[in-house]
């Protein structure tokens, strides 16, 4: 046993086969119909829902981070005192 070795295998341009198991009916016929309406094949229009799917998770991190800076920036922010009194002293300069 201890000479078994788990190793991924890449494959041609470095990109991995999987198999999908218990797809769901309805989401094979959304496939396979936005396949044959975009003209590509099932294993390219996978490829494009799951590159889809994954910039969709770069971008909500992104913003949980960017949330994070923005929430740190406006709390060293000092407080807003009550802008009245500077718009009457500029009305009664006018």
């Amino acid at each position: 046993m201890n000479n078994l070795r788990f190793t991924s295998r890449r494959f041609q341009n470095g990109s991995m086969n999987i198999t999908l198991k218990n797809l769901p009916d309805p989401v094979w016929q959304v496939v396979r119909e936005e396949a044959k309406h975009n003209g590509r094949s099932l294993n390219a229009q996978m490829i494009k829902i799951l590159e889809a799917e994954a910039a969709g998770v770069i971008r909500r991190r992104q913003l949980i981070g960017l949330r994070k800076e923005l929430d740190i920036f406006a709390a060293s922010l000092s407080p807003l005192t009550d802008s009245a009194p500077l718009i009457r002293q500029g009305r009664e300069r006018s």
